[in-house]
Formats: structure tokens, C-alpha cells, sequence
């Protein structure tokens, strides 16, 4: 059997400093973040409500992907990244 290499730190890898406070900070959240996590939160809210009202599920879950593609068109046409 082969020995287990120890694990190395790789030089290209930022790490926070063990002294340092590894949360995100809201001020560093992008427009892109936000959008990135507006798109499964949709389908989710929609499943949800889905699931808890008494709407079809596929009517839900409809109305969960427009809006997740709104926020896919918002952030590629109409706001596209530099």
C-alpha cells in the first residue's frame, strides 16, 4: 500500500491568518453574490410554496424559474460582469 502524504500548504492559496476572523463581511457581498444566491433561493421559495399552499406544484415551481431566469438575464445582459 502507498503512505499517505502529509498534507502541504499550497503558496498560490490565500488563508486567513489563525488570528483572523474568517466570516464575510456584508460589505463584501457583490451584486453577483447576490444574484448567484437569489437563484436557487427562488426555486426553493417556490418549492416551498409549492409544497405548503394549495397551488400545483408545477404552477409554483413556474413561477420560481422566471424569476431565477430574471436574475440570470439581470446579471449577464443587462448588468454583465467587466
Amino acid at each position: 500500500m502507498s503512505e499517505r502524504q502529509p498534507s502541504r500548504d499550497v503558496p498560490e492559496i490565500a488563508r486567513p491568518a489563525p488570528d483572523e476572523p474568517s466570516l464575510l463581511d456584508p460589505a463584501d457581498i457583490t451584486r453577483y453574490d447576490a444574484l448567484l444566491a437569489a437563484i436557487p433561493l427562488a426555486l426553493l421559495a417556490a418549492w416551498t410554496a409549492g409544497q405548503l399552499a394549495s397551488i400545483p406544484e408545477w404552477a409554483a415551481l413556474g413561477t420560481g424559474a422566471l424569476v431565477a431566469v430574471a436574475a440570470l438575464i439581470d446579471g449577464l445582459v443587462l448588468h454583465p460582469p467587466e
